[in-house]
């Protein structure tokens, strides 16, 4: 048991970039399937607010979604992370992301020095093209958030007051700015979600509720969402 709580928390150190939803279950066709699966074989029930991938149990592999529930193939996502033509997950150092087991997983995390997550942005794409900036949050190896709601304490741009705000994340890790995310609602300038026409902040310190990261289609901001959230089946994914 102490292990298996062990392994929970070293695996946020990676696998915020490749953890599965739990809020509905995906039946996976066969048009969805990586090379080599014929069947129903993926693990879709572990209970965690990370989105946009999914874990093969039996080889500790991942892969990534979109929101559609696809397998994304030779796909590039923001910070040089990337699936090949199966849809495995490779790391942007060029690290495929197949373990083996569970205790390989940790192993490997335990091996790997630790390096704090934070705002970048890829100059090699326009600031903002189709609500869609070139900004994203993570370490130099993957974008930590994809087709993901991130409540944040550091805004792009650099400033730090104590308050959390929201960010929307595309499924290529990319944030959402100046427009309407796939699930309705209102980004700014700087990616931050509005409610009523204001910048919604959660100040952690007066609010005991962990606040921090949900699939696209399951943003809570408020004890009446998470009420709502948590008895209704995301409509993504």
């Amino acid at each position: 048991m102490k292990k298996r709580f062990l392994g929970a928390i070293l695996s946020t150190l990676l696998t915020v970039t490749m953890a599965t939803p739990a809020f509905a279950e995906i039946i996976w066709t066969a048009d969805k399937l990586p090379t080599g699966y014929t069947t129903n074989e993926w693990e879709n029930k572990d209970f965690s607010f990370y989105s946009g991938n999914a874990i093969k149990k039996d080889t500790y592999t991942y892969y990534v979604k979109d929101l559609h529930g696809n397998l994304m193939k030779n796909a590039i996502f923001a910070g040089g992370s990337k699936t090949n033509e199966n849809g495995e997950f490779i790391l942007a150092d060029g690290f495929l992301a197949s373990f083996g087991s569970s205790d390989a997983e940790i192993n490997y995390i335990l091996s790997r020095p630790y390096e704090p997550v934070s705002w970048h942005q890829d100059m090699l794409k326009p600031m903002v093209e189709k609500g869609i900036s070139n900004y994203w949050y993570g370490d130099s190896r993957a974008s930590e958030n994809k087709s993901q709601w991130a409540w944040l304490t550091t805004t792009p741009d650099g400033i730090k007051d104590g308050l959390m705000y929201a960010y929307c994340f595309n499924e290529y890790g990319y944030l959402y700015t100046n427009t309407i995310t796939p699930d309705g609602y209102m980004v700014n300038g700087l990616g931050q979600l509005m409610i009523d026409g204001k910048v919604k902040t959660i100040n952690p310190r007066e609010i005991i509720a962990n606040y921090n990261s949900y699939p696209i289609g399951h943003l809570i901001y408020d004890p009446v969402t998470r009420a709502q959230r948590e008895k209704t089946p995301n409509p993504f994914f």
